[in-house]
């Protein structure tokens, strides 16, 4: 996004102070001409821009924002759009300084909040075969899409999504001329700046719920294809649409609306992940060598076994009650904030956010604060804050949380906060209510699409689960044995929490998780307080399932309680 930088004088026409000159995102400046309303490729001519000036104050922003709300709003011939099209999204219009009546710039307010314009997108309009500039005033991050509020207070069942504010209103204008019924008039919203700001769908993922049915129509070309790939990650349910013309206001303005509102009506497609291909169209993709995981793990034995951590893959933990499976999952957690540098997603509903906070401010500062014997380092706390405050996401639900919900926060947070790698604890939270033979089912549906939801989002999930019982009763024989022999791993009738060996079968929807997770891994353990602390400490990891590499093995780690971090044995 451009931002203004100077006004100096343009030699072409003679003007002194009318060619606006803005700093775009890579550096590099352009300019626009107010008084001959011409785009200026270099406006320094090969010289030394200034320096990047400081932001304007708010003052200064509400100063601007109340002079743009002046400016009068004026048809565009060259588009096809009259007073009342731009007036339905608010749009204001400057008028050239050459003569005072020929439009040379759309101002399209933006909101954060309803009735609040917080800035504008501007977009100039260049004469003849100029090219147009857009830049922004005012706060525009994060801003939601252009007609959102309208679409709200539409009631209509039908929304169209397009790249730009032009081509909403050029959809609009379309269906106005050809739909007889106007309870069929679709709602539409725009991308506030583009192909690449598709995020600004975001915040309204859960509201949009609302539209029984959801049509992007993005501009023909490689960035309006990319952002349609992009939405429909979000948004799995939405279609697509080709229309006859490159984008819906040359169909306007070309005279080819009626064959526009056609396909906008009728023929929509769905917007798939996949389809049929042929070898030849893979073979070169895959003429490369197998590359390590993008992420890693914190044990060096499971990134030499594993080929470390990759994206767009799922991994199954299970463990026995209260042995130490969130303490681990901290531990992963902490090692992508810290090493890989990525943010997570923690959807822990059995534990409070405080507590899930207070206990990875544990594993980066390599001590205890959720001890009340132990003393509270407030320095230290605030340091390890540092660290997490914009790569730990967490999600505000508290001992139920529905999937529904969940993978909406899953896609939301991939793409508002970058994050890479997320972590549900305990999987079995999201059947809640539902009777053993109805949450097997469940349970399969939400293997599929979280292995779906990995690989389209290119991000590791991570799904912790309680172990189903062992099958037999150990006997008082066995379990002194077990003590007697110091074995971490014990007789298979063990219990899990005295040492009990871990398999595939006692995994919570164990049949659907080994079809669609790659990785299946036990934590096994022996609490029996008999043993020595260091013995108590002790955890194995066994790759029970291992899609990639076929591995079976165990790798041993031991806890520290003083510093809470695990370390390979």
């Amino acid at each position: 996004m451009s931002q203004c930088l100077e006004k100096i004088g343009h030699k072409a026409c003679g003007s002194s102070d009318a060619l606006q000159v803005y700093v775009n995102d890579d550096g590099s400046t352009t300019g626009f001409c107010w008084a001959c309303d011409t785009y200026v490729p270099d406006p320094y001519e090969g010289g030394e821009p200034p320096p990047k000036p400081e932001p304007p104050s708010q003052e200064e922003i509400e100063e601007t924002l109340a002079e743009v709300s002046t400016y009068p709003t004026v048809g565009v011939p060259e588009r096809k759009l009259n007073e009342k099209d731009l007036a339905f999204f608010g749009i204001r219009t400057s008028l050239s300084e050459r003569d005072g009546e020929t439009p040379s710039a759309y101002y399209c307010p933006v909101y954060h909040e309803r009735g609040k314009i917080s800035g504008y997108y501007v977009k100039t309009i260049p004469v003849g075969q100029g090219r147009s500039t857009v830049f922004a005033i005012g706060n525009v991050k994060k801003s939601l899409p252009i007609g959102w509020f309208e679409a709200l207070d539409s009631g209509a069942h039908t929304l169209i999504i397009t790249e730009g504010f032009l081509d909403a209103l050029s959809v609009k204008k379309i269906f106005s001329h050809f739909t007889k019924n106007t309870d069929y008039l679709p709602a539409v919203i725009s991308l506030p700046n583009g192909a690449s700001s598709y995020k600004s769908l975001t915040p309204i993922l859960h509201d949009l719920k609302m539209f029984k049915r959801i049509i992007l129509c993005m501009d023909d070309d490689e960035a309006g294809h990319k952002a349609a790939d992009n939405i429909a990650q979000m948004i799995p349910e939405a279609r697509s649409v080709k229309l006859p013309r490159k984008d819906a206001n040359d169909c306007l303005v070309e005279g080819v609306g009626k064959a526009a509102y056609t396909a906008l009506s009728f023929n929509h497609t769905d917007k798939k992940n996949s389809r049929l291909v042929l070898g030849r169209d893979i073979h070169s993709k895959a003429r490369t060598a197998t590359p390590p995981g993008e992420l890693s793990y914190p044990i060096p034995k499971l990134n030499v076994l594993l080929r470390r951590c990759r994206t767009g893959e799922t991994v199954y933990w299970g463990a026995g009650v209260k042995m130490g499976k969130s303490e681990w999952l901290n531990a992963l957690a902490e090692h992508y904030i810290m090493e890989d540098e990525v943010p997570v997603l923690l959807a822990k509903p059995e534990e409070t956010n405080e507590l899930s906070y207070k206990m990875m401010a544990n594993k980066v500062a390599g001590t205890v604060f959720h001890d009340p014997d132990v003393p509270f380092d407030e320095e230290a706390f605030d340091n390890a804050g540092e660290y997490l405050a914009d790569k730990l996401v967490m999600v505000d639900l508290y001992q139920h949380l529905g999937w529904t919900t969940l993978k909406e926060d899953i896609i939301s947070a991939v793409h508002e906060y970058g994050v890479k790698a997320v972590f549900i604890d305990p999987i079995t939270n999201l059947t809640n209510g539902l009777s053993a033979a109805d949450a097997n089912t469940k349970l399969q549906e939400i293997a599929q699409e979280l292995a779906a939801l990995a690989k389209d989002l290119d991000i590791v999930i991570h799904i912790f689960c309680h172990l189903k019982a062992p099958g037999g009763r150990i006997s008082e024989e066995a379990r002194k044995k077990a003590y007697d022999q110091k074995k971490i791993m014990g007789l298979g009738d063990c219990p899990h929490e005295l040492g009990g060996s871990v398999h595939s079968t006692q995994f919570t929807g164990s049949r659907a998780m080994m079809r669609s997770c790659h990785l299946m891994i036990g934590i096994e353990g022996n609490k029996d307080p008999n043993l020595p602390i260091e013995d108590r400490n002790r955890r194995d990891l066994v790759i029970l399932e291992d899609r990639m590499f076929g591995n079976n093995e165990r790798v041993s780690i031991q806890w520290d309680p003083d510093t809470t971090r695990f370390k390979e044995v």
